[in-house]
């Protein structure tokens, strides 16, 4: 940031700290308002910090620690290797896994629950002067709960038949935490591929590391002996067959259409978000987004890098709310440089036959030349099969957006309590 203190400096006074009697330097960087925040998100380069450290450590004879954003073992081994950094600290990766050395040490790298660089539960819970957390695990600012928790496998009586339906995060999440109980576990999802929504999301730029927990569960799931059967819904044939003792609904969330004047008559296409990513459907050049949150902001942003003029209608007074202040920084940032326009505080009078006509801030404006209209504002909870409870005798959950359209650190937390409450 602007004179702000940069490697030069930072060159001239390792050489003085060492030769005051410092044992190490620990190489860090950045502070809120620079241009890499100092705790980045999934948006930034793993180890995006290690060349800082790598151009200290040539500067003096103390040994230098190097951080930011190094997930792998193998990466982490790498840097020390090739002498960039004597050590390497990990602070999210413990939060997300806090027996990752362990697992790291013995070979067992495929189990670790990996850090996704959301920022939601590490920083802007606490920033929201809220109990820390962690999105992927949900022990995290939860500890003192664990003593009342059963340990996984020690289940007591016979092991219980359960039928998971969805495969989203939810899904895999209570699939793998019931079937770690010793339960007989069923996970049914209606649909081609696992991941729901998350697995969408994971297909923005710079998004990718979202299906990193998904892997993650598809490993557990291999590894604990529990198949997925696809293209096959809940149904009361399934029922019968399996006969559960539980069902959990995980079956997500949808985007809900609104009704606007215009918006069902107009010539411009007029698809949802969801179908955007999931390549069902595709959008013109020019193209209008109604929804300013975070499922908004990342359509416009997966189009925009394909080149498309991209306007974002949000009736709110502030953007993607829902995510950390740190992962939405990178991700406005990401909006300036693509052909994008973001109006706020929207009350949209009618689509036309090209464009749409909206009030912001006092102000009438009307949009023309576009083909393209994308709904990607609320969503709404998908539970039909839940009709199905009368016609079994199972017990019926409602876990993540099934029970109500949330982030994900409601979905997996949700996913992990239901497993242990049984």
């Amino acid at each position: 940031m602007k004179n702000g203190r940069e490697l030069p400096d930072t060159l001239k006074l390792a050489p003085m700290l060492a030769a005051a009697g410092a044992a190490y330097l620990h190489v860090s960087a950045g502070v809120y308002g620079s241009t890499e925040l100092t705790i980045p998100s999934m948006y930034t380069p793993q180890g995006c910090f290690v060349h800082l450290a790598a151009a200290v450590k040539k500067t003096v004879d103390i040994p230098v620690i190097t951080v930011g954003r190094i997930k792998d073992p193998a990466h982490a081994d790498q840097i020390i290797k090739t002498g960039q950094a004597d050590m390497v600290a990990l602070g999210r990766s413990f939060l997300a896994d806090p027996h990752y050395p362990e697992k790291a040490r013995t070979g067992r790298t495929d189990e670790i629950r990996p850090c996704v660089g959301c920022c939601l539960g590490c920083i802007h819970a606490v920033l929201a002067k809220e109990p820390g957390g962690c999105v992927v695990n949900p022990d995290v600012g939860r500890e003192f709960l664990l003593d009342e928790r059963p340990a996984a496998g020690s289940g007591s009586g016979k092991p219980a038949r359960v039928l998971v339906a969805g495969a989203g995060p939810a899904g895999l999440a209570a699939a793998r935490e019931f079937a770690r109980a010793g339960h007989d576990v069923t996970l049914c999802e209606q649909g081609p591929a696992t991941g729901g929504l998350l697995g969408l999301a994971a297909k923005a730029p710079g998004r990718g590391e979202l299906g990193d927990i998904l892997q993650f569960f598809y490993r557990e799931l291999e590894r604990l002996g529990v198949g997925v059967r696809y293209h096959t819904p809940l149904t009361g044939e399934l029922l019968n067959a399996i006969r559960p003792e539980h069902v959990v609904l995980a079956t997500g969330s949808l985007p809900e259409m609104p009704v606007i004047k215009g918006l069902f008559t107009t010539p411009m296409a007029l698809v949802t978000g969801v179908d955007v990513m999931a390549g069902t459907e595709t959008a013109g050049g020019r193209v209008i987004v109604l929804g300013g949150g975070m499922a908004g902001l990342v359509v416009a942003d997966f189009l925009a890098d394909q080149g498309k003029t991209v306007v974002v209608l949000n009736r709110k007074k502030s953007f993607a709310e829902e995510m950390s202040s740190n992962d939405r920084y990178y991700l406005r940032e990401r909006l300036k440089k693509g052909d994008v326009t973001l109006h706020k505080q929207v009350s949209v009078q009618v689509f036309t036959r090209d464009g749409v006509r909206f009030t912001s801030g006092g102000e009438t404006v009307t949009l023309t030349g576009f083909d393209t209209v994308i709904i990607s504002e609320k969503y709404q909870p998908v539970r039909d099969a839940r009709s199905l409870e009368k016609e079994s005798s199972a017990r019926f959950h409602l876990i993540g957006d099934a029970k109500s359209p949330r982030h994900l650190m409601y979905c997996i937390s949700e996913a992990e309590e239901l497993a242990r409450s049984l």
